[in-house]
């Protein structure tokens, strides 16, 4: 937990644990971070606080996205990660944003103004937010890993997002007037990020607001990735295929099924989040025939399935398709320029 000049981090696991050592520098680097962005530059609900009304904002994605990313950017900056690590964890960001279902359908402010109901609250009733929400951490991350790339590239590499963040932090903080807990300083509205971006560039940046922040369409990775030499690709992800549902084996019940994906063969056959998988091409399901016994069936051919809900049982035909989800990567350009590469290097080592 982050607080005005100090922070207390708790990590489940000893520091000699293998990994520990690593994702406690990585929390330490987030955290650290929050000095500025949070406890002096803050979305303008975050204080001065009026508990007896609801607190929501919708500059999460600014707040803790921007932080991830520069928590990330600061340990490669550092020496603490090379080039290599440090894109292969952007790139996994990658994959885990664009293969969310939420991800078409939630827009990163709407992210930030539902985190009451994303951020491990607990649910009393069923809900479908595995389909229909995305988390602003990672998406944030990702706006301002593009938003950095556009800065720098269509300025030529004159400008980027610590020109941005640092400007924002003067005039929203340090020539603000003194508040209460904050010492100095008054709120701002994503609004105000995208203006203070466009004065910095010199680039309208409104377009990438409405498109990539207010709705919910992809990010530039192409014209972002490619003024420094790099490419994101896109390929199958090698993961078991699993029609598009989630199963729980160790339920008390029998194997249940706790998650259908939108889209997916298993919601075409109706099935449901809750039902009690009985069989599957006529054996019984169990953790180790489940992802075999799907991948002996050939894409558009249908695989019997029989579950239980509700004390009746329900026989459907899985119509088997080719796997939706995808594996990014952030790669080098085999025709970058060394002008690309200069923009790279001063990106990745805070120049």
């Amino acid at each position: 937990m982050e607080h005005l000049t100090s922070t207390q981090i708790i990590e489940s696991g000893a520091l000699g644990d293998p990994g520990m050592d690593e994702s406690a520098l990585d929390t330490v680097a987030h955290e650290f971070f929050h000095v500025w962005n949070v406890k002096r530059l803050r979305p303008f609900a975050l204080g001065p606080w009026d508990f007896t009304k609801a607190v929501s904002t919708r500059g999460l994605f600014i707040a803790e996205g921007f932080t991830n990313y520069y928590g990330h950017l600061m340990s490669r900056r550092a020496g603490l990660w090379d080039d290599t690590k440090f894109l292969r964890r952007e790139s996994r960001t990658i994959t885990g944003i664009e293969n969310a279902p939420g991800t078409k359908l939630m827009s990163a402010e709407e992210s930030s103004l539902a985190a009451s109901f994303l951020d491990d609250a607990p649910h009393s009733q069923k809900t479908n937010l595995e389909n229909t929400a995305i988390s602003y951490y990672p998406k944030g991350e990702l706006i301002a890993m593009v938003l950095d790339l556009l800065v720098r590239g269509r300025t030529g590499g004159k400008h980027s997002l610590d020109d941005v963040m640092k400007e924002m932090y003067d005039e929203f903080y340090v020539k603000s007037p003194n508040n209460s807990y904050y010492l100095h300083g008054r709120g701002y509205q994503p609004e105000d990020l995208q203006r203070v971006a466009s004065q910095v560039a010199g680039v309208d940046f409104k377009d990438y607001f409405d498109r990539n922040i207010r709705d919910t369409e992809t990010l530039p990775y192409d014209e972002a990735f490619g003024y420094v030499g790099l490419r994101v690709t896109k390929t199958t992800l090698k993961d078991p295929y699993n029609a598009g549902m989630s199963v729980e084996f160790d339920s008390p019940e029998g194997p249940m099924v706790s998650t259908v994906k939108n889209g997916s063969p298993a919601e075409s056959a109706g099935l449901q989040s809750g039902d009690e998988l009985v069989s599957l091409d006529g054996k019984k399901v169990n953790k180790n025939n489940w992802f075999e016994t799907l991948a002996r069936f050939k894409n558009g051919q249908p695989l019997p399935i029989t579950v239980k809900r509700n004390r009746r049982t329900i026989k459907a035909s899985l119509l088997l398709n080719e796997a939706e989800r995808f594996e990014y990567k952030i790669e080098e350009r085999s025709d970058a320029t060394a002008q690309q590469r200069a923009l790279r290097s001063a990106w990745l080592n805070g120049k």
